[in-house]
């Protein structure tokens, strides 16, 4: 009987000790295929480890059953070459799929792809960190039916309880990765030491936790309740972004536009008596456009509508003349690679949301300098449009030959496409002249109204003061500059004077490389401990919805409570994950929690970053609901009697 037992007790401790089931055996790709991902690179067995070549997108899928619930993933991941994710593991949640993005949004982002909605940079998943080539990570992953957890060596980098989320995959190619797979975008990447364990599914679920909002004192109430009547009944905003717009015009980093603007702000805010005024020097890039021009030779003459991208290099100074190949995504344009070769490609992608169709912008001239074309169009990045093109930073891959890089309004893209599909070969004759002149210096505007009790705690509210060169950068981002203006000044007017210090910066160089949020960071290093919140409007200026919220769960219960107040003043009380607007990137790598102001849904893709982006489409009752949003959120923030927890 006694050497039964030790037998059993053997027996379970040896199952125990192999409860890890190896899934790659480190000599062939047994159980595993290669996903069928246009533009992607080779995949091949090396050294112990799965290689996922360079490409647009390449993974590999595991072919035999995977558990759908209940279990555990651990593997090595390192990035070879390239600056994006090097682990994209796409794996079941019970009925659905998510992934975890490791490496990616160029190189740093961690996340879950998606969170109601809201793919891995975007959510409460977000997190920055920066990932050494060649260094192999240890990446586990745990899914159970309440909770979805991931830790890097040892460090427990995501914890989300998954009960009320919605799960499910980013649209477009990574779908192909269903149920169970690994990829990596414009990336080198190894994976090795993959395996999975199952489970004690036996214990029972406990009900998701409640999520009240906190109370507001009722003295504070008054006071947000003040904020909201002066925001909601000042014209002194909009006559404010009037002459803004109509003074200064578009201010594109490193323009005289922008440091002339820059110096009337400064001057203004000295004027409404704040007595911390500066402008913190920043080294922002500049790109001039110069004369740009499309034209139809082929099969009739007819002039189109285009705006280079920012960043692009130009044509020769005679222009280039070559026939048209219109594809409808990367994968297509990877499929008619031969025919692209000497050519214009022109990208007829659909919008579908932002995020999503960004990427032509951003990465046309790659793909299309891979299949030998001469240059690259998009349709502008917009649901609608009246040939008013749209324009926005792009990328460049040093290993291939730079192309000139425009977008046409999305009109002038539909003619072309019905042209081909006629069995019309279009020529073009496309001329750019765009240039990166030096550097230029900048500055971030900050002026702080200084708190009663620890003004060395500070929330900073703002937005971006940069624009385009095109339009004049009303709804991105002047209105949002404006509004956050605005709401520190009323509180200045109506004396209204927190615990902490409220502190409005409006960034330089959002549009073209975050130069101002970073510089901002580096000038703030050591204070970033005692930022109580970051606040940022760049959704242009329509009604507000709510905010985004980038931070910890005790900090979340706070910010329900005040959005408890803007819902029953201003319809604004909508609570989202996610709160990490572009200026802020920096500042949450920094450790503060972040907001941003969300908007119901509005027309802001209709004119951004394009000639129609004018002061009349701004509102003014709008501006003025905007202004409000901000000043409660900053006010109450920085008057709770506790900073906001991290």
């Amino acid at each position: 009987m006694l050497r039964a037992s030790l037998m059993g007790l053997w027996l379970g401790l040896s199952l125990a000790a192999q409860d890890w089931q190896p899934l790659f055996d480190g000599k062939s790709l047994k159980g595993w295929t290669k996903a069928e991902f246009g533009g992607s690179g080779a995949v091949e067995v090396e050294d112990g480890a799965i290689v996922l070549n360079q490409g647009l997108l390449t993974g590999v899928n595991y072919t035999n059953p995977s558990p759908r619930i209940d279990y555990e993933v651990e593997l090595e991941a390192r990035r070879v070459v390239g600056s994006d994710f090097f682990c994209g593991f796409t794996f079941p949640v019970n009925d659905t799929f998510a992934t975890l993005i490791v490496g990616g949004w160029g190189g740093s982002v961690i996340g879950i792809s998606s969170l109601d909605g809201n793919d891995a940079a975007h959510n409460e998943t977000t997190q920055h960190r920066r990932f050494e080539a060649g260094r192999w990570y240890r990446i586990r992953v745990k899914v159970t039916a309440e909770n979805l957890s991931v830790w890097i060596d040892d460090d427990s980098v995501i914890n989300v309880d998954i009960r009320e989320k919605k799960i499910s995959l980013r649209p477009g190619d990574i779908e192909l990765s269903k149920p169970f797979g690994f990829a990596s975008y414009s990336t080198t990447a190894e994976l090795r030491n993959i395996r999975r364990r199952q489970l004690d599914s036996k214990k029972p679920a406990t009900p998701a936790p409640a999520k009240p909002g906190a109370a507001l004192p009722a003295e504070l109430r008054e006071r947000l309740a003040q904020l909201v009547s002066a925001a909601t009944n000042s014209s002194v905003g909009y006559s404010r972004l009037v002459q803004l717009c109509d003074t200064f015009g578009s201010r594109p980093s490193g323009s005289t536009n922008l440091e002339s603007a820059i110096d009337w702000i400064l001057t203004q805010l000295r004027t409404d008596g704040f007595s911390e005024v500066r402008g913190e020097p920043v080294m922002v890039p500049h790109w001039v456009r110069g004369d740009e021009a499309c034209e139809v030779q082929v099969p009739r003459s007819q002039r189109l509508s285009i705006l280079g991208l920012g960043g692009s290099v130009a044509t020769p100074a005679q222009g280039i003349a070559a026939p048209v190949l219109v594809v409808t995504n990367f994968a297509e344009l990877t499929q008619r690679s031969d025919e692209a070769r000497g050519r214009i490609v022109v990208f007829n992608q659909s919008f579908s949301n932002y995020g999503e169709t960004v990427r032509y912008r951003k990465e046309g001239a790659i793909e299309a300098a891979r299949v030998g074309a001469v240059a690259s169009l998009i349709r502008s990045v917009t649901p609608f449009s009246l040939r008013t093109p749209h324009t926005g930073m792009m990328n460049y891959d040093r290993s291939l030959p730079k192309l000139p890089h425009a977008a046409l309004a999305p009109e002038d893209v539909e003619l072309l496409a019905r042209w081909q599909a006629a069995g019309v070969t279009p020529v073009l004759w496309l001329k750019l002249s765009g240039r990166n002149a030096p550097e230029a210096l900048s500055r971030n505007i900050v002026a702080d109204w200084s708190g009663r009790e620890t003004p060395e705690q500070i929330v900073v509210v703002g937005g971006h003061i940069d624009s385009w060169d095109v339009g004049q950068g009303a709804q991105d981002d002047a209105g949002g500059c404006i509004a956050a203006w605005e709401a520190v000044r009323l509180m200045k007017q109506l004396q209204l004077r927190p615990r902490r210090t409220v502190r409005l910066v409006m960034w330089t160089n959002e549009e073209s490389g975050l130069a101002g949020a970073k510089a901002y960071r580096e000038t703030h290093r050591e204070e970033l401990g005692r930022h109580i919140a970051g606040i940022e409007s760049d959704n242009g200026t329509f009604p507000p919805a709510g905010f985004g919220f980038t931070g910890s769960d005790a900090g979340g219960e706070i910010i329900r409570g005040i959005l408890g107040f803007l819902g029953e003043t201003l319809d604004a009380g909508a609570f989202t994950l996610g709160g990490q607007d572009a200026d802020l990137t920096p500042l949450i790598a920094g450790g503060v929690p972040a907001l941003g102001l969300r908007m119901k849904p509005n027309n802001y893709l209709w004119v951004h970053h394009s000639e129609a982006d004018t002061v009349d489409k701004v509102a003014p009752a709008d501006l003025g609901r905007c202004t409000a949003a901000l000043a409660v959120m900053a006010f109450a923030l920085a008057d709770w009697e506790t900073p906001l927890p991290r």
